[in-house]
């Protein structure tokens, strides 16, 4: 049966003027073979369709990641082929590479990268809907821009929305009050874009001139110190305890072995969620870590007894900030909290390395272990925002309502969950 948004009537009918920008000049690229080396783009957006699609854009995607004001491992151009080749479904994603204005010479400059997929049948809606992708790993959805481009880039991704027929845009999971946030409210105030923040919450946060044992006596109660003191002392009567931090060592593939190994023998192993139990995520979290590796840009925590991965924590710099990604414990070993003591002595180690400002933790807010140890928090902020399709305004308006709904539905049953699961300050991922 035909939709309605495929006759040509209802189309006209449900899409106004365009009120960002002019018209874009858009090329689409399937694979790499299909692009020109050595040509400099010709279009305002170019539009990735595959993870081969990114590689020949690595250096210049990576050139504005580091040039970005606001900080993404995720869409940096190794991560993101990854994630795009292992962890979609049934092709879903879509890159924007936004593009500047052509110089004397025909070059343009890369400022701004925008992953995207297109739902429709959103909670009953029959228009297509623009998101920037989220994966099943995905813990950051700030677009990357380049610094000074900012305002061009959003409404470079706009004006594409717009042309394709997307009856809403959505942004989830960006820091809020970054240049992304500051750049995306100039251009909606200045061109009069109705928008509608369906989320907005903290989550744990490290950045502190203290060192370790100065902070965690800021920020930890002295009863709760001496019973993480008293742990570390009675699991060390067992064995050779030692914590260690390092980029992954000489044989890369033999931790992330012992890692996947360490989380599938835990609770993730019995629900069947581990990485090592899923083959694409196995083989996505086995490409960042070795890209990384090669990268200089794996942190690697790890908490042992003779030996014996007991917690291993895998994080993820870019510029000077860190992503905690996973950790894994040995659950045998429950009773001394091995996740809480290595995060307790990875504070030390993050806050005692020259070479990093701040660390964000990934976590859900209100994380039962995590929210206890960092005293710092980032803001993240999730918006639907409105384009010149005529149903946008009442469209938002309902999925808005239908979004809060839903996430207060799920924090209800997290929190039983949790409550089934015990105290659950291990879970730190």
């Amino acid at each position: 049966m035909t939709g309605l948004g495929q006759y040509p009537l209802w189309q006209g009918f449900a899409k106004k003027r365009s009120r960002i920008g002019n018209e874009l000049t858009v090329e689409v690229l399937s694979h790499a073979a299909r692009y020109l080396h050595g040509r400099p783009p010709s279009a305002d957006v170019i539009i990735l369709e595959s993870a081969d699609a990114i590689m020949p854009f690595r250096a210049e995607i990576d050139a504005l990641a580091a040039f970005a004001t606001d900080r993404n491992v995720q869409f940096e151009s190794a991560t993101l082929a990854s994630a795009m080749g292992h962890l979609q479904k049934k092709d879903e994603a879509r890159v924007a590479l936004l593009w500047s204005e052509a110089d004397g010479t025909g070059n343009r400059l890369l400022v701004g990268l925008v992953p995207y997929r297109v739902s429709r049948g959103l909670y009953g809606s029959p228009f297509p809907i623009w998101h920037v992708w989220q994966h099943i790993h995905s813990y950051i959805g700030t677009p990357l821009l380049r610094g000074g481009y900012e305002q061009q880039a959003v409404r470079r991704f706009f004006a594409l929305a717009e042309m394709q027929g997307a009856a809403l845009v959505e942004f989830p999971l960006f820091e809020a009050e970054g240049a992304f946030d500051k750049a995306l409210r100039e251009v909606m105030a200045s061109d009069d874009v109705r928008f509608h923040e369906t989320d907005r919450h903290q989550r744990a946060f490290l950045g502190s001139e203290l060192d370790g044992e100065a902070y965690l006596a800021a920020n930890i109660r002295k009863k709760k110190r001496k019973e993480f003191n008293r742990l570390w002392n009675r699991l060390a009567e067992l064995g050779a305890l030692d914590f260690t931090t390092h980029e992954g060592g000489e044989n890369i593939d033999e931790w992330i072995a012992r890692f996947l190994t360490l989380e599938a023998r835990g609770w993730k192993g019995k629900r069947g969620t581990a990485m090592k139990m899923r083959a694409n995520e196995r083989a996505y979290f086995e490409e960042i870590c070795r890209g990384a590796h090669r990268a200089g840009t794996l942190h690697c925590t790890e908490l042992t007894l003779d030996g014996k991965p007991l917690a291993m924590l895998a994080s993820f710099r870019s510029g000077r900030g860190v992503f905690t990604f996973k950790i894994a414990f040995d659950e045998s070993y429950s009773r001394y909290s091995p996740g809480t003591l290595l995060m307790l002595k990875a504070v030390g180690a993050f806050l005692g390395d020259d070479t990093v400002d701040w660390v964000d933790s990934c976590a859900v807010p209100g994380h039962p272990m995590i929210d206890h140890i960092w005293a710092e928090r980032r803001t993240m902020s999730s918006m639907l925002v409105t384009t010149g399709h005529v149903f946008s305004a009442p469209l938002a308006g309902w999925i808005t309502f239908a979004q809060r709904a839903e996430a207060a539905a799920r924090a209800r049953l997290r929190v039983l969950y949790d409550r089934l699961q015990g105290d659950g300050n291990e879970q730190a991922d």
